[in-house]
């Protein structure tokens, strides 16, 4: 995917950088039907890994206090969001506003190897290139990913995987609103199906509630998401495009305290021919559930 620079906040990176694990998408090239059981499988997985992309895109949002928060609810290992691992070749930040002017953050092992993700060990690999293209102090940031891999290993091994990041995600904003773009390629293993190249080109609008205020340096407030644009999903000589369209906004709770921190909302990933699979979230802290929808 794109190697340019995009304007990124070091601060929300971290939390962006973990979503670097997860990754989904379908639709045939050649109008696939929607009764067959491999294209089934294909959104479900889809879904899964999409809606950890929602979760953690959302919370990127958030700064680096938000990113921080978020790996010791999700993690129990608050070291794998921090860059206290990586090599990093600058700590240059002109304008003051937590943004790296112009760094890459290369993580290695055995430095970045953790133990207590889901029971399991996560290790860390590749480059993260953060930049700030702004004269002034600002949201916007790019943040851009080279072979940056994400290795989880499971305690009964059958359920290990690892997905492997290239790509890039821009950050902006207005005084009412933030806006953080995905141009990202994955290629994600999967524990008992064939591996997968997703790739994700999207569109995440944050709107705080009435009354709040976007601050740098401060927690995201509550307020709402839509999240639009396509993923296309590549396995095994077959490729699926899904359309993404938000049915009900994604409700962040600043005041929830387990991830995933959206109350509620739904998306649909839909195939050319109308059938698609609904991501659904139902309260603070319950992970979304997937289901499929065939052709009616």
């Amino acid at each position: 995917m794109s190697g340019d620079r995009r304007h990124v906040r070091a601060r929300l990176a971290w939390a962006a950088l973990v979503g670097a694990a997860f990754l989904g998408a379908c639709s045939d090239s050649a109008s696939p039907t929607g009764t067959s059981a491999g294209v089934q499988q294909d959104a479900l997985d889809l879904g899964e890994a999409s809606a950890d992309e929602t979760e953690l895109a959302l919370d990127a949002l958030g700064g680096v206090n938000a990113a921080l928060s978020l790996v010791s609810r999700t993690t129990d290992i608050p070291a794998v969001l921090m860059p206290l691992c990586a090599t990093v070749s600058s700590t240059a930040d002109t304008d003051g506003d937590g943004i790296r002017d112009n760094a890459t953050f290369t993580y290695a092992l055995p430095a970045c190897s953790f133990t207590g993700w889901r029971g399991g060990t996560v290790e860390l690999t590749g480059v993260i290139g953060i930049s700030d293209p702004d004269p002034a102090p600002s949201f916007a940031y790019l943040l851009t990913y080279d072979n940056f891999r994400w290795q989880y290993t499971a305690p009964n091994t059958v359920d290990s995987w690892s997905a492997t990041r290239n790509g890039s995600r821009t950050l902006t904003a207005t005084a009412s609103q933030l806006s953080l773009s995905n141009q990202v390629s994955i290629v994600r293993t999967f524990a008992h199906r064939g591996d997968a190249t997703a790739a994700h080109n999207t569109l995440l609008v944050f709107t705080p509630d009435a009354g709040s205020a976007l601050v740098r340096g401060q927690p995201l407030p509550s307020g709402i998401a839509v999240k639009s644009g396509q993923v296309t999903f590549s396995r095994n000589g077959s490729v699926r495009s899904f359309t993404v369209n938000t049915v009900t906004p994604l409700r962040f709770d600043a005041s929830c305290t387990t991830a995933p921190r959206i109350s509620a909302g739904e998306i649909h990933y839909a195939l050319s021919d109308g059938s698609y699979v609904k991501v659904l979230w139902g309260g603070c802290g319950q992970r979304a559930v997937r289901t499929w929808v065939p052709i009616s």
